[in-house]
């Protein structure tokens, strides 16, 4: 998992056209991403929470 997949994910909801199911996933998809980006480190150290998701037309 990198920063660009969450980046992509969050553009193809953005500016792509999905059924309701895809966008659902899509959704789901991203929101356990950006989870497993912020739990805390081995170090005891947190990512930056980033629990916004941009949702054109939803």
């Amino acid at each position: 998992m990198t920063i660009d997949t969450i980046e992509e994910l969050r553009a193809e909801l953005r500016d792509c056209l999905f059924s309701a199911a895809e966008r659902k996933a899509l959704e789901t998809q991203l929101a356990e991403l950006i989870r497993l980006r912020n739990q805390p480190t081995t170090s005891g150290d947190a990512s930056p929470a980033d629990q916004t998701l941009f949702i054109a037309g939803a």
